[in-house]
């Protein structure tokens, strides 16, 4: 369905027969009846499904319900106002395809949700798409990609690196990651190619069943990101993402999980240019804790990337706290191209080894890591809380004071726009 550009009136003014729905979020109702909720003016639908594409500049003041993909195109905007809360039924997605922008910008107290439309306690990860960017920035591939897990022509990148795929602010993104085909889920948030005119700060994917945030190339930078209950990775950085990512906070469900950071470079040439470099401080990420998967660990760098970690808490994971494969990446760590200072690490490698480089390889990683000039202790954090679904990472060590999410006594991560409960 086609929605027109609004004319809102004040709620003052909206004729009082024609309140209902009108003004303000609508709380999510999941009426998929497609009658029209709208202010005086006639203008915006609440709370109806929304199906097809959007073509022209579009401003949504109230609840919507996606409904299959909806693909903003065309060079057109979205703009989700703050409160908005948008429901996604099964097999649905958001998608911003090149050229088009979403502004979704919230406040701490009115955050833009992305939800399931399914009742609170009957949630479940993959009830939904997630949000898709498809940018023209430049990547590593040798042409223009392909964006995975969507049906049709979707492609990404080229040589706008200052491109602009829009605004999230006081985001959150909760239970997505639709299996669109075995084994090929969407993430909650997709990056491909965004360009350093994106804004993205204060978001929350929650519960998703594939990634929680991935970045496909890109130049852009973000920062007070949470990825909670991620099936697979936390955050996902490869084909050449270049960025500053501070204030990130991972909590992994304590059944199942993957990296808290996979960083790579590309899959089919190891040695791609522009590598991926992302340069990660101030995150705190808290593993599965001892459940015996040790698919559950802290930073993984392979295929050629390059990147750094800085001033990050890395706890309680079951597997490696450092994962670095592959001959072509321990060239770059030696070259000075991947750089871990600074950084408190503890209680990993609960059921394995909290180092993992290639069975054949003879790279020193733990003698890398631990080398005292990168300045990275291996002691309790003392964080408040690791406890799934009420995380609380203020962290009490006199050695914590400036690391993590949390530095500096200001824990973000409980304000009132997050949400870790578990449906």
């Amino acid at each position: 369905m086609k929605l027109r550009k609004l004319l809102i009136l004040p709620c003052s003014l909206v004729l009082p027969l024609a309140l209902s729905g009108a003004c303000g979020d609508s709380g999510g109702g999941t009426d998929s009846s497609n009658e029209s909720e709208s202010d005086a003016g006639g203008d915006e639908e609440c709370d109806v499904d929304v199906a097809g594409p959007i073509t022209e500049d579009t401003v949504w003041t109230c609840g919507k319900v996606l409904d299959g993909q909806v693909v903003v195109e065309n060079n057109a905007t979205l703009t989700i106002e703050a409160g908005v809360t948008v429901l996604g039924r099964n097999g649905s997605a958001l998608i911003i395809q090149k050229g088009a922008k979403l502004e979704a910008v919230g406040t701490e107290t009115d955050p833009v949700v992305f939800t399931s439309s399914q009742p609170e306690g009957s949630r479940n990860r993959g009830d939904w798409g997630g949000i898709v960017f498809l940018g023209d920035a430049s990547t590593n591939l040798a042409t223009a990609g392909q964006a995975e897990g969507l049906a049709g022509e979707f492609t990404y990148g080229g040589s706008d690196d200052a491109y602009n795929c829009g605004t999230l602010q006081y985001v959150r993104v909760e239970f997505a990651g639709f299996e669109l085909t075995t084994d090929n889920e969407l993430n909650g948030i997709t990056f491909y190619a965004c360009g350093s005119g994106t804004t993205v700060d204060h978001v929350q994917v929650h519960m998703g069943q594939d990634d929680g945030f991935e970045w496909f190339g890109g130049t852009f930078n973000a920062s007070y990101l949470i990825s909670s209950g991620s099936v697979d990775d936390s955050f996902d950085i490869d084909q050449g993402f270049r960025g500053n990512l501070e204030y990130l906070f991972a909590h992994q469900d304590p059944v199942v999980a993957n990296y808290a950071f996979e960083i790579s470079n590309q899959g089919t040439n190891l040695g791609a240019i522009p590598r991926t470099a992302p340069v990660i401080n101030y995150a705190t990420v808290v593993g599965s804790g001892g459940a015996g998967d040790t698919k559950s660990a802290g930073v993984r760098f392979k295929e050629g990337t390059n990147g750094e970690l800085h001033n990050s808490i890395v706890t309680n994971f079951d597997g490696a706290q450092v994962d670095l494969t592959e001959p072509e990446t321990e060239a770059e760590a030696l070259a000075g191209n991947i750089v871990i200072q600074n950084n408190i690490f503890w209680n990993n490698g609960i059921v394995g080894d909290p180092w993992n480089t290639d069975e054949t390889s003879t790279f020193a990683l733990q003698e890398w890591v631990e080398d005292a000039a990168n300045g990275n202790v291996f002691v309790d954090p003392q964080l408040a809380s690791a406890a799934w679904t009420s995380p609380d990472i203020a962290a009490a060590a006199p050695e914590a004071a400036d690391v993590g999410a949390a530095r500096g006594g200001t824990n973000w991560t409980t304000a009132s726009w997050t949400n870790y409960a578990s449906n």
